[in-house]
Order: C-alpha cells, then sequence, then structure tokens
C-alpha cells in the first residue's frame, strides 16, 4: 500500500474510531480522549485542511460551539482565583473538538454510530441487571462490575447522575428504529427488548433527572410518530409516561422510594439540609442570589466556587456550601451572566433554529437538544465529561453533511 493509499483510506479509518468513541459514553471517557487524539493526527495526515477548514468555518454550530467555550475562557479575565477556573475551563474542552467529530463524521455512517452506542448501553445494561439481582434478589452472587459512587447504584460504569441520560437517549434511540427505520418483526424484536431493557434501567438507577429527559422525549417521540393527528399523539404520550411512571412507583420499591423522598424534600427542605433534593433547592436560591448581583459577565468561572460559598454563608449557613449549583443553567449565569445565556442558549437551540433536509436523522437532531434543555435544569450537564461528550458527538454525527440555514 502507498503512502496515497493510505491517505485515501483514512475517512473511513476515522469513521470506525469514531463509532468507537461513540461507545465509550457511558463507559468511561479516557480512551475516548486516546481515539480522539488518533482520530486527529489521522485528520493532519489525510491533507486537504484548506478545504476541510471552510467547510468547517461554513458551519453555524461550529461557531456557536467554539463562542460558548470562548466565553468561559475569557471569564478568567475577571476570575481571581485562577486555578479553580482552570479546572472548571478543563470540563469544557469537549466543545473544542466538535469541528474535528463534525469533520470525521460522515452521514452515511450514522446507524453505525448509533448502533455503537447502542452496543454499549446494552453492555451496561446487562452488568446493571446483574448488580441489581446482587444487591435486591441473590445477595450470595459474587459481586459485579459496580461503579463505587454510592451504596445503591448499580451502574457499571458510572453513577447514576452520569448512567440515566445516556440510557434516556437510548431508550429513544432504539424506539426511533423500531418506529421509523424497522419493517420486519426479526429486526424490530431486539430492539423491542432493549426498549423494555432500558425503561427498567432508568427505573432502577435512580437517576431521577434522566428519567424525566427520557419522559420528555417519549413524548416527542409520540408527536414525531403522529405527526398529522396531534391528538392521539398527546394521548399516547399520556399514556406512556403515566404508564411507565405509574408502573415504576407500585412495581418498584427501589423507584417508589427515591420518588416519595423527592417530594417529602421538597415539602420539608428547610428541615433537611443533608437531603440531595432539599439541598438543590438551596443551590438554586443562592446561585440564583449571585447572578442578581453580577447579571451581566457573572463572577467569573474561577470565582464561582468562592461567590457560592459566600452566599451560602450569608444566606443558608446550616447547608454546606456547593461547588456546582446542580443546574446548569445557573452555572452559566453565575460564571459569565447573560453574555453566558445567549452562548448556552446558541449551542441549545440552534438546531432548532437551523433548515435541514429530512434525511433519516432529522427527528434526532431535535430530541437531543430538547433531552439537555430538560435535564440541565436538575444538573450541571454540559461541564460533566461522559454526558457532555454525549452532546457534541451526537449533534455532530446528526449535522454532518448538513450545511444550515436559518429557517
Amino acid at each position: 500500500m502507498t503512502f496515497a493509499d493510505f491517505r485515501a483510506r483514512i475517512p473511513a479509518i476515522n469513521s470506525w474510531l469514531l463509532a468507537g468513541v461513540f461507545f465509550m459514553i457511558p463507559v468511561t471517557v479516557a480512551p475516548a480522549y486516546w481515539l480522539t487524539a488518533l482520530i486527529l493526527v489521522l485528520w493532519l495526515i489525510e491533507g486537504r485542511l484548506g478545504q476541510k477548514l471552510r467547510a468547517l468555518a461554513a458551519e453555524p454550530l461550529v461557531w456557536a460551539f467554539v463562542a460558548y467555550f470562548a466565553v468561559f475562557a475569557l471569564s478568567l479575565l475577571w476570575s481571581d482565583d485562577l486555578s479553580w477556573g482552570r479546572r472548571l475551563l478543563g470540563r469544557q474542552y469537549l466543545f473544542l473538538l466538535f469541528p474535528l467529530y463534525l469533520s470525521v463524521a460522515q452521514r452515511g455512517h450514522f446507524a453505525r454510530y448509533v448502533s455503537a452506542f447502542l452496543l454499549s448501553v446494552t453492555m451496561c445494561e446487562l452488568l446493571t441487571f446483574y448488580n441489581w439481582a446482587q444487591l435486591h434478589v441473590w445477595p450470595e452472587l459474587p459481586d459485579g462490575i459496580r461503579v463505587d459512587k454510592g451504596a445503591d447504584d448499580t451502574a457499571p460504569f458510572v453513577d447514576r447522575i452520569l448512567y440515566a441520560p445516556a440510557l434516556a437517549l437510548a431508550g429513544y434511540l432504539s424506539a426511533h428504529r423500531l418506529l421509523f427505520e424497522l419493517t420486519s418483526l426479526r429486526a424490530r424484536m431486539p430492539y423491542v427488548a432493549l426498549f423494555a431493557a432500558t425503561v427498567f434501567n432508568l427505573l432502577i438507577s435512580g437517576g431521577r433527572a434522566g428519567l424525566v429527559g427520557f419522559l420528555a422525549l417519549l413524548t416527542m417521540l409520540a408527536f414525531q410518530r403522529l405527526v398529522r393527528r396531534p391528538m392521539l399523539a398527546a394521548g399516547v404520550a399520556a399514556a406512556l409516561v403515566g404508564g411507565i411512571v405509574f408502573g415504576g412507583y407500585y412495581g418498584n420499591d427501589y423507584f417508589r422510594l427515591r420518588m416519595d423522598r423527592a417530594f417529602d424534600e421538597v415539602v420539608r427542605y428547610e428541615e433537611l439540609p443533608k437531603a440531595s433534593v432539599s439541598q438543590r433547592i438551596v443551590y438554586a436560591a443562592n446561585a440564583w442570589r449571585v447572578f442578581a448581583e453580577h447579571p451581566l459577565i457573572g463572577v467569573g468561572l474561577g470565582d464561582t466556587r468562592e461567590a457560592y460559598r459566600e452566599m451560602n454563608a450569608r444566606h443558608t449557613p446550616k447547608w454546606k456550601p456547593a461547588w456546582n449549583p446542580h443546574n446548569h443553567y445557573l452555572y452559566v449565569l453565575t460564571a459569565v451572566g447573560a453574555l453566558g445565556a445567549v452562548a448556552l442558549a446558541a449551542v441549545l437551540l440552534l438546531p432548532w433554529l437551523l433548515d435541514a433536509p429530512p434525511d433519516g436523522r432529522e427527528r434526532v437532531r431535535r430530541a437531543l437538544p430538547l433531552l439537555f434543555i430538560v435535564i440541565c435544569l436538575f444538573e450541571s450537564y454540559l461541564m460533566r465529561s461522559n454526558t457532555t461528550l454525549m452532546f457534541v458527538l451526537f449533534t455532530a454525527a446528526s449535522w454532518c453533511g448538513v450545511r444550515g440555514r436559518p429557517a
């Protein structure tokens, strides 16, 4: 094989490597970084850099993702604690990889990327089932592969905060294949099983944000499938959401315990300074106070921790201070103010405003931002490695080869 032949094969090689990055989403991101580094080296060796850079410069989403990172980097100029600021900025570097992923992804290989992700989720679900059985049914079984975060976590590699959003997207994608891509019963049956297993995993995972995000996606899916019959779609969505919630509540003790506990903590949050939901209510209130005092450009990424601590000491001294308000909107507002809000709105809403042809990916392009719009109410998910990687990768894969224009 000549060097020219090797360079000609690089796009195909990089597409397979990119599928490997998708596989890492619910597992661990460390190998994803190594795979990405290899993709970058091959991308450079392939050449045609001017052509590729011009193509990327024509993509509105590239500018939105880079600008989002740049706003946080710029905020270090008005931050006193640069060490903490650089540490938090490191959680945003994945946004800078979006142009590379967009350039490498191939629109004809979208099914491959989805399959790699679903295969990884399936593996995690099988391990989760074993962990759940070992914890609740057959405690005499040997310990399985289980994340060391909490005594009741059943996920194998990441805790429920990161695991449940991946399950939510996997549930949507498996149902999407059932409804829009597959026709034969034989081809559909594995995805019926995967969808059912994913719903059960969501109920036993304890990840409440992921479950809420999944229910939002399920509602969207009903309207996507019954686009010409909105009343029927609303009824189907209500039946599905109600069936999952009530079935989970009355059929699973752990799910019922988590739901009852959440309700109790909302009602009595002032009496429960160590409870999870109570802390989130207080964190949100204090973060909003920080933003109200610094509305335009925030306190700067590096000074968020100290600003939260000071506001906590002033208003809620019984609570342990937070370094993260567990709400991505408030995280952005406190760090970079209204400037950051504009950047975040571009990242989340631009996929809704750009026009694109119906190529089989159009429904996923709308579903992904909806998932993050919902779950970011409950956690700073676009500064968490696994979920940020999921958002960046699927946005790149669903928009590659499409030159968006404002609708």
